[in-house]
């Protein structure tokens, strides 16, 4: 294997730990807060059935919501990191340094 072989393989290697970085955390982050509203109806349901106390609606609404928005801010950060890891590709290609 020549230098500019093990440069290439050096910069592969550089960009799979950038995007392992951002999807491994992700991934972790979602299916946790995603699975939390079953676990939370299935060990506290006094507790989420429940109303708040200044209003009728009830908490797993509100953290049902929050799902929604979340996924979409999640798919958001994930869009422009993917931007950046266009660009770290590009630059792999013509053989610059990351």
């Amino acid at each position: 294997m020549d230098a500019l072989e093990m440069k290439e393989t050096v910069l592969f290697q550089q960009l799979l730990n950038h995007k392992k970085r951002l999807i491994v955390p992700m991934t972790i982050f979602f299916i946790l807060f995603y699975f939390s509203l079953p676990f939370f109806i299935w060990f506290f349901p006094e507790w989420i059935y429940k109303g708040r106390d200044s209003s009728f609606i009830p908490w797993w609404w509100l953290f049902a919501f929050f799902q929604l928005v979340v996924t979409w801010i999640l798919g958001w950060v994930y869009w422009c990191k993917a931007k950046k890891h266009d660009e770290l590709i590009e630059d792999l290609k013509q053989g610059k340094d990351l």
